[in-house]
């Protein structure tokens, strides 16, 4: 039965069968066999197959693929405190987008380390829309993010307001842009959109290499203040120079240690100076 979950999982979120058949290792007929033997089980069609390889979820998978990750979850968890069954040790996975990981996060990590001994952690670093996709496809526990993003499957919380500057040099012809779905993308184009700027664009997907460009003298872009470094020049935004940063949880899988390790989030947070 768990086989066919974790097949119906990737089959879902891939749309295609040969695609699901390669990140499993096994032949796309067996992929096709797998899904109708939990067709049959469930006495419901899953996929409406329009070709060869395109498919689309039915309704009835759409109300069935969070209940399949939230039953992989707990087996998956399950199992693996069997195998540690001298410590029982527990894990969370924490996805963060750039600014949040490297200067917001931390700090909260080292209080839940403090607090919850016997969890391994484990820190995966992406931009905001990735986070939300790990979230949803039950690969990450916990996500910070550095924008809004709406999604059914999850829960978000405004939970820190940070202040964002400009840096650079002022009178540079070139601007430096991070990929399309980072928080701070979205902050540079809406700046220059609002003051009707057409600047050279030089594209970074990293933003430790954005901060070392900048140091160069290189562009200018709308930076977090977190973030700013001794050797930088920068200055305050007049207007829209604050954003927020978000947690985001699943709404409808919650192992025990991982609701333990949001309520301490809440704790730091709460402790934590403004």
């Amino acid at each position: 039965m768990f086989q066919l979950l974790k097949t119906f999982g990737t089959v879902y979120e891939t749309r295609n069968f040969t695609q699901a058949a390669q990140q499993l290792f096994l032949s796309q007929p067996t992929i096709s066999l797998q899904i109708k033997k939990l067709e049959e089980q469930l006495q419901t069609s899953l996929f409406i197959r329009s070709g060869k390889q395109e498919i689309q979820p039915t309704e009835e998978a759409d109300f069935f693929y969070p209940r399949a990750l939230q039953i992989l979850e707990t087996w998956q968890d399950t199992t693996a405190r069997l195998q540690e069954k001298e410590n029982f040790r527990e894990h969370c996975t924490i996805a963060c987008s750039h600014t949040c990981g490297v200067y917001f996060v931390p700090a909260i990590v080292a209080y839940l380390i403090h607090h919850h001994p016997h969890v391994d952690f484990s820190l995966q670093l992406m931009n905001s829309e990735e986070v939300v996709h790990q979230l949803e496809q039950n690969k990450a526990d916990i996500g910070f993010i550095e924008k809004a993003v709406r999604s059914e499957l999850l829960t978000q919380k405004a939970i820190y307001q940070d202040q964002l500057v400009l840096a650079g040099d002022p009178q540079s012809a070139y601007w430096l842009l991070r990929e399309n779905d980072s928080g701070l993308r979205f902050a540079n184009e809406n700046y220059l959109k609002r003051h009707n700027l057409n600047p050279h664009l030089v594209h970074v997907n990293n933003n430790e290499m954005l901060l070392s460009l900048l140091s160069q003298g290189v562009g200018q872009a709308i930076i977090s203040n977190l973030s700013v470094r001794e050797d930088l020049s920068w200055q305050e935004l007049p207007e829209e120079n604050q954003r927020y940063f978000y947690l985001m949880t699943p709404k409808q899988r919650f192992r025990d240690i991982i609701k333990h390790i949001l309520t301490s989030i809440d704790e730091y947070l709460a402790e934590k100076p403004s």
